[in-house]
């Protein structure tokens, strides 16, 4: 790491930090390509005298090291600094609180009280679901759906005080199905300056699916909580106790769990007349340009100071749910969307969405690149500008 940051600012590492030796390792002095695209702007590694440990260092060294770079575009690194902190459910709970388009969440044990006030205040048995989160798990791991009136939950509320926090929000129990399934929408949007915010979203996305029909009822939540008919995340079902239902041909989703975008907005023009692009893509926009306005000013992300431009860029995946009335509401925001290349086996079969998959994240990188303008001057066989919405955020207040 100190190699990498001594050469961000083209001196050595004695120079920078006034020492040459990590360990008994020899730190060298590195030279810095012509231009250089950064995309591992933190991982799990370990640092001397410390352990291993997921870590943002390569974007803040980044940040605190290269601002002497040129601001041609020439270095680019694929993170802010601080987006993970920014980006948990518990920071986002409280972020967009109060806003349509987010439901109802308490970070407890801190705001139990709130909680237990809004569930008895629910006069709706149906409206009276919460759904439990880690504030920052992956994939739904630890998700559980609780009915309102579940000892189960008044249990978990009364435990948070020894188990650590966790994001309670009410759930979605009427949401919009297909073929009898429920189902997220993941749509890209990349940042490619906070200060001032430029945003774009991308005219692509995919539709993941639960893979057991959705029906809300005692016997698939709380202490019987059945994750394949409430959770869309692959890793909860394609497991071995759910392989049937992960491998069989589904309506209108078919094998699998997911298709795109394009094939849901066919669908909707199907099925509901009076179906408005238009009003689906602006839902989208709208919620892009609250979650950029917040990120820009998110203390985990501000004490970096100003950054440079053209030096970061960031892709992130928002998951969006439909409601049947075609409202639509954010369940979180990914700073890592899953755009490498997907599994060819799943459950040791062939892996039913890997083209889908494939093609899906393809389309997003060349798309990223035309966007940065990485490949102008290139023929332009895949990839375009016309892919994405400009988020306007002069005209739009929230």
């Amino acid at each position: 790491m100190k190699e990498f940051a001594a050469a961000l600012e083209g001196k050595s590492p004695k120079d920078v930090f006034g020492c040459d030796v990590e360990e008994d390792y020899r730190l060298q002095s590195v030279c810095l390509p012509r231009r250089a695209l950064w995309l591992l702007g933190s991982s799990a590694f370990r640092v001397p005298n410390s352990v291993a440990r997921f870590r943002e260092d390569f974007s803040v060294a980044m940040a605190k090291h290269g601002k002497g770079l040129p601001s041609d575009g020439s270095y680019r690194m694929l993170s802010y600094p601080g987006m993970e902190n920014a980006l948990n459910k518990k920071n986002l709970s409280i972020a967009f609180r109060g806003k349509s388009w987010f439901p109802r969440s308490y970070v407890i044990p801190d705001e139990k009280r709130m909680l237990m006030d809004d569930i008895r205040s629910t006069k709706s048995s149906r409206q009276n679901y919460w759904i439990c989160k880690p504030p920052n798990d992956y994939g739904g791991e630890g998700i559980t759906v609780f009915h309102g009136t579940d000892k189960a939950l008044a249990e978990v509320i009364r435990e948070s005080e020894d188990e650590g926090r966790q994001v309670v929000q009410s759930y979605l129990a009427d949401p919009l199905l297909i073929g009898g399934y429920k189902f997220h929408v993941r749509i890209h949007m990349a940042i490619t300056s906070l200060d001032p915010p430029k945003a774009y979203v991308q005219l692509n996305g995919q539709c993941l699916f639960a893979t057991e029909p959705y029906k809300i009822s005692a016997q698939n939540t709380g202490k019987n909580f059945k994750a394949p008919v409430h959770v869309t995340n692959m890793c909860l079902n394609a497991t071995e106790e759910n392989k049937d239902n992960y491998f069989r041909e589904k309506p209108v989703i078919g094998i699998g769990q997911q298709f795109r975008v394009d094939y849901l907005e066919e669908w909707l023009t199907e099925n509901y007349p009076g179906y408005d692009s238009t009003q689906f893509w602006q839902q989208v926009v709208a919620i892009a340009a609250e979650t950029t306005r917040y990120i820009a000013k998110a203390n985990s992300v501000k004490k970096f100071g100003k950054f440079p431009t053209n030096h970061f860029f960031e892709i992130f995946g928002l998951d969006l749910m439909l409601d049947k009335a075609l409202n639509m509401y954010m369940c979180e925001v990914n700073t890592n969307p899953g755009l490498d290349y997907p599994d060819e086996l799943i459950l040791g079969e062939p892996n039913p969405d890997y083209d889908k998959e494939t093609a899906l994240s393809g389309d997003t990188w060349h798309d990223l690149m035309a966007l940065l303008g990485l490949d102008a001057g290139l023929p332009q066989e895949r990839g375009s500008l016309k892919s994405w919405f400009e988020v306007d955020f002069e005209n739009y207040h929230g």
